[in-house]
């Protein structure tokens, strides 16, 4: 039996929307990558280096991820209109994944409280250092101890709220990603089925 025009169109936008699913994941871990080893750098330069690089993907992440959302909006709606899937199965899935979420982020919750009090994710400074270099570069005059330390105090601030934002986004995703695999939704061997319960689970870890 030939395809129908819709069911066409929505085969053609599963794989445009795994495309944007894999670059948004591969994006994700770049990032967390990039997170740890500006948690662990001293030299404020350098983390303000990783830092930049953190903010420009999470930019891209946010773009890539508001894309697949209008993405999975369409196919759903394509699907639903086709009618071939069995709700109460999606429906069931749905219900199993939103008891996931609630509990892997409440785990994730206290997992970074405890995190937290040993380590606080910041940009250390060596103040006798940042002196030290500062005079030499300013031949004996204060003026340089200070402005070192005006450059310090916009780099920490810089740094830290791109760890905020790379924990906002891509943390929640990262996190999400992994333990939502756990979540079996492979009862059903339907195409449409299947693709409602991975819409599912793409929408609980990007929406």
């Amino acid at each position: 039996m030939a395809e129908t025009t819709i069911e066409k169109k929505i085969k053609s936008d599963i794989l445009e929307k795994n495309t944007l699913r894999n670059e948004i994941e591969k994006c994700a871990g770049s990032v967390s990558q990039w997170r740890d080893k500006l948690v662990n750098l001293k030299d404020f330069q350098g983390q303000a280096k990783y830092a930049a690089s953190i903010k420009r993907y999470v930019t891209k992440i946010e773009g890539l991820r508001i894309e697949l959302n209008q993405m999975n909006e369409e196919v759903d709606k394509n699907i639903r209109e086709v009618g071939a899937f069995s709700d109460a199965e999606v429906k069931e899935f749905s219900s199993q994944l939103e008891q996931a979420v609630n509990g892997i982020m409440e785990a994730d919750k206290e997992s970074k409280q405890k995190k937290v009090s040993k380590k606080a994710a910041k940009v250390r400074v060596n103040p006798a250092q940042a002196k030290k270099k500062s005079k030499a570069n300013s031949k004996g005059t204060g003026k340089g101890v200070g402005n070192l330390l005006q450059k310090i105090e916009k780099a920490q601030g810089r740094v830290n709220e791109e760890l905020e934002a790379a924990e906002r986004v891509a943390g929640k995703i990262i996190t999400l990603n992994r333990n939502l695999k756990k979540v079996d939704g492979s009862a059903s061997g339907d195409l449409y089925t299947q693709e409602l319960k991975r819409i599912a689970r793409e929408n609980a870890i990007y929406s």
